[in-house]
């Protein structure tokens, strides 16, 4: 097997358990299967909390689990704990059945932070091709929506009932399985690791101090971070939608409108992955600023405006997470992805505070015009205090691909 043929064969088993991870029919109904076996609003909301705390909390030991069995083990293991929580929830339907089901999904998001991420990376730059890793960024959240936006249709399967459902989910997983089983990595990072003892602490205290002491890993995991986090909307889009005076039984265009916006920004963002960092801040700024009107004029028409914001802010996030794997060294990169990853959950949950105080002002127009003014502020922030410190010429390697157009074909 020649080098592009091996190439496109990790890409194509990478692409499929982007897909398949994500083409889960229960996602449409699992909360409703929730409520319709007891569980309260409150109790619903805080199933959610659960699912951050399972991510945030065993961090360090999925690290270190990580580290000790290689990543595609660690992947797969993610996995299994995803699917048993699937089964617990049908044969266990009650609150605690419920929520230790969240939890051992959050466990599963923080395998694939730690696992998948940095495999992913790691196999480009050891097949030498880490120049294309923003393509494929833009390519796997694509996938990643298709699957999402396919998995809508769960809720036109209910007539089958909720256990063809949690079967055709499993079936789903299993074949993420088989893409992760199918790869073949070249990365010595990645395969099976060496039979000496880890030392996990250790590693993970040097992990912070490289973050410490190379400011544009620190910079550009914040500013990945924030653009990420505060511009996410997407749980909230069917309340928008009803508030902004589309009918119930249409709130769902507004999902697949807003799912349109972001796959253009991340199909086209690796285009402009060599683009000057001044204006890549000052998208940040444009992107609040599309939040501000979408608050400001709140209807139909503005949501436009919305979607204008979501075509900036899923490219931004795209070439925002691939500067910052640029800048981690391969020997840390799982550890530096665990940081990122309980950075992730902390300003996730700051997020949902910051849209819930906008709530309580009576509507969600106050929290997004917050959330829209945060974001400018981020970008300004970037401008003056980033500036050019982190640059793609201060990228280590740049010298090597300095000249070597991003959009090469994989």
């Amino acid at each position: 097997m020649n080098k592009n043929s091996a190439l496109r064969r990790f890409l194509h088993n990478v692409y499929g358990y982007s897909f398949f991870n994500k083409f889960m029919l229960l996602t449409p109904v699992y909360a409703v299967f929730m409520q319709e076996n007891g569980l309260t609003d409150l109790q619903l909301s805080l199933m959610f909390v659960i699912l951050s705390a399972g991510t945030f909390l065993t961090q360090i030991p999925v690290t270190w689990i990580t580290n000790k069995l290689g990543v595609k083990p660690a992947i797969m293991l993610g996995q299994l704990l995803k699917a048993i929580a699937f089964v617990l929830w049908l044969v266990w339907p009650t609150f605690w059945g419920f929520a230790i089901g969240m939890f051992l999904w959050g466990v599963e998001w923080a395998f694939f932070n730690v696992s998948f991420e940095g495999m992913v990376y790691d196999e480009l730059r050891a097949r030498r091709h880490q120049k294309i890793y923003s393509k494929v960024l833009g390519v796997r959240y694509n996938l990643q929506a298709i699957g999402t936006a396919l998995s809508a249709f769960g809720s036109l399967l209910m007539f089958a009932g909720y256990g063809w459902i949690t079967f055709a989910s499993l079936v789903a997983l299993a074949l993420s399985v088989i893409c992760i089983a199918r790869i073949d990595l070249k990365s010595r990072t990645s395969a099976a690791p060496r039979q000496r003892k880890v030392h996990f602490m250790k590693l993970f205290k040097t992990g912070m101090r490289i973050c410490a002491k190379t400011p544009c890993i620190f910079l550009m995991l914040l500013l990945s971070l924030f653009v990420a986090n505060i511009a996410y909307l997407d749980d909230y889009l069917s309340p928008i939608g009803i508030e902004i005076g589309l009918p119930i039984e249409f709130v769902g265009l507004i999902q697949f409108f807003i799912l349109g916006c972001a796959v253009l920004g991340q199909t086209f963002a690796y285009r402009f992955a060599r683009i000057r960092d001044w204006i890549l801040y000052t998208l940040i700024c444009a992107g609040g600023l599309a939040f501000v009107a979408f608050s400001y004029f709140y209807s139909v028409s503005g949501l436009l405006a919305l979607g204008l914001a979501y075509v900036l802010f899923s490219g931004l996030n795209v070439l925002l997470y691939s500067r910052f794997q640029d800048f981690v060294p391969t020997t840390y990169r799982s550890v530096i992805l665990s940081l990122y990853s309980i950075g992730d959950n902390i300003v996730y949950i700051g997020t949902c505070l910051v849209i819930g105080l906008g709530g309580t002002l009576g509507s969600w127009r106050y929290s997004i015009m917050i959330l829209g003014m945060v974001l400018i502020g981020v970008g300004l922030w970037a401008l003056v205090g980033i500036r050019d410190k982190c640059a793609i010429a201060n990228m280590p390697g740049a010298h090597a691909v300095k000249t070597t157009h991003p959009t090469g074909k994989a």
